[in-house]
């Protein structure tokens, strides 16, 4: 184990000292080839810029090799338990801005660090200066984001200004002084909002519900797709919170009863965030929902999305075709948009216009043409198609078919040369077709029109902090079977811990069933067939259901089966 020199020069020196170079080690590793490394290493003289990152190693990849390099342990952090005392001592904003996760304070007074990068002389001498002696392991950054995001909770000082808050507050519950409290932004209703939606991106949350109820105002975050309670203000606050979100959304603070939406942006520890607000009426006073939006995710590849390999040469073939139309189908926040950002950038070409109408624009792309429409301004996607049909488009995304003239014009645009990608709110891909069909398009129209439809949904994934073997109910096992070849050899599920805050899931996987419209396909749409029939041609073509892509997710300890019934035994 290293242990770092006490003063600044000693550090420098430990940075500094002659140490075999990081491709090498990589390659002795077997981590890359020595073309990888000889591609690198001419990249690397051009533009600059470390070998890991010219590398594109992963993160663990990059870990490792630098542990191998520099003879640091790397620390695993799936189930860390970092000491206050050690927090404390280094501080959230040098902790955040050096990205280290301080983890204890050992007998001798010395300060066990873990960073990603213990090549920053600079900061290894700052945390020298700061604490004293320190040691080093190394850690992969994502892990390190998300321990610090969990110690330094925004709303653990959130009492304070709640109680400033109630105290600002007149005795009728409105708040006095929400017109100036709203733009004051050391005003505590605005600290109370500031930091709901800071810990909301900090713990993944897609979207953020605050719920005026009868005895308080209950703030719940949806991660992973489950809802979890986060914090009860008092039923007081209600009036003073939803001011406060109107006023950043530029939305009617008087009006009440009628719902509304609108969205603002902010910045949480460096990220800009867009925020989608929208305002109902309930019986106990106004619901918000807060949609958050980070403009700077990365694009996920389709096979990282979950797309088998069964699956995906067949959706390129069809989203690689010069014309036609291709539907993501699923219910609400099952990933939809996701996909079509990710299918954006497979069918993203110089040589041809690549046109996008959505709300919102979640995703910039570099080289294609996005309109975010607005339907307060007469800007619909229906007349948003029907703009972008003259500006002579190759490819069209479509953010989603909602009415009968979008998916006319979508349809036709589809037949008259153009590929049409868009998304549409369905059971799944077969229950598309008949989406179609019920909204008022001609059957043969449908049949010459659509390429092929993918229907998904999101199932969570088993936390690998915490997962283990367990014994299935009976009726689970049962439930399996139907869809399994052959029952698992060892059935596996999270028990919970402080990774995945005690839920025994973190992050999500999709699961996909592709419905290729063929001949005998087209065939039963024009003739109005049930949706069982087409099931059944489908399955014979090869469509593997999402049910029996779940199950297999199942059978490879990825997820389990009581997240199958809750997200896709319905389909």
């Amino acid at each position: 184990m290293f242990d770092i020199g006490q003063i600044e020069d000693g550090v420098r020196a430990w940075v500094t000292e002659p140490r075999p170079m990081l491709g090498e080690v990589l390659l002795t590793s077997g981590i890359i080839s020595p073309d990888q490394l000889t591609d690198a290493l001419a990249r690397q003289r051009i533009d600059g810029g470390r070998i890991g990152q010219v590398l594109g190693l992963d993160e663990a990849q990059l870990a490792q090799g630098l542990s191998s390099q520099l003879r640091i342990r790397v620390a695993d952090l799936r189930a860390a338990e970092p000491q206050r005392t050690a927090l404390d001592l280094v501080g959230e904003e040098m902790c955040r801005r050096l990205r280290v996760l301080p983890l204890r304070v050992d007998d001798e007074k010395r300060v066990w660090l873990v960073t990603s990068d213990p090549l920053d002389a600079d900061a290894i001498s700052e945390l020298v200066g700061r604490v004293g002696r320190i040691g080093v392991l190394i850690g992969v950054a994502s892990e390190i984001d998300r321990l610090l995001d969990r110690e330094f909770d925004a709303l653990s000082d959130a009492d304070i200004y709640i109680r400033a808050l109630e105290l600002a507050d007149s005795p009728s519950g409105e708040g006095s002084e929400t017109g100036s409290l709203a733009v004051d932004e050391n005003a505590p209703v605005v600290q109370v909002i500031n930091r709901i939606v800071t810990q909301g991106v900090r713990d993944r949350a897609s979207d953020i519900h605050i719920e005026s109820q009868e005895h308080g105002i209950r703030v719940r975050y949806r991660i992973d797709g489950a809802l979890t309670d986060i914090i009860q203000l008092p039923v007081r606050m209600g009036p003073a919170i939803i001011s406060r979100v109107k006023v950043l959304a530029e939305l009617n603070i008087v009006e009440r009863r009628r719902p509304q939406d609108g969205q603002f942006s902010t910045v949480v520890d460096g990220r800009p965030i867009d925020v989608r607000t929208s305002t109902v009426a309930t019986v106990h006073g106004e619901k918000v929902v807060l949609r958050l939006l980070d403009k700077q995710r990365s694009l996920v590849d389709l096979r990282q999305l979950g797309m088998t390999a069964e699956v995906i040469p067949d959706y390129l073939a069809m989203v690689q075709a010069p014309l036609g139309m291709v539907l993501c189908t699923g219910p609400t926040g099952s990933g939809k948009t996701t996909t079509l950002y990710s299918t954006l950038a497979e069918v993203n070409d110089p040589q041809k216009n690549v046109v996008t109408i959505e709300d919102p624009v979640e995703y910039q792309f570099d080289g294609v043409n996005q309109m975010q429409i607005s339907e307060s301004g007469g800007l619909t996607f229906a007349a948003g198609l029907r703009g972008m049909l003259r500006q002579d488009p190759d490819v069209i995304l479509v953010g989603e078919i909602r009415d009968i003239e979008t998916a006319r014009i979508a349809t036709q645009a589809s037949l008259t040369g153009h590929l049409v990608l868009s998304s549409l709110h369905s059971v799944d891909a077969v229950s598309a077709i008949h989406r179609f069909i019920d909204m008022g398009i001609e059957p043969f129209l449908i049949a010459s029109a659509i390429n092929g439809v993918v229907g998904q949904r999101l199932l969570r994934r088993i936390c690998s902090g915490c997962a283990e073997p367990y014994r299935p109910s009976d009726e689970h096992r049962r439930i399996a079977a139907l869809s399994m070849a052959a029952e698992p050899q060892e059935w596996i599920h999270g028990v919970g811990c402080s990774r995945c805050s005690g839920s025994g899931y973190y992050g999500r996987v999709g699961v996909y069933e592709l419905l290729v419209v063929d001949d005998g396909m087209r065939e039963l749409i024009v003739d109005r067939s049930t949706a069982e029939l087409m099931r059944r041609h489908a399955t014979a073509a090869g469509m593997i259901s999402m049910h029996g892509q779940a199950m297999r997710l199942v059978g490879g300890g990825v997820t389990t089966v009581e997240e199958v019934v809750r997200t896709v035994a319905a389909a």
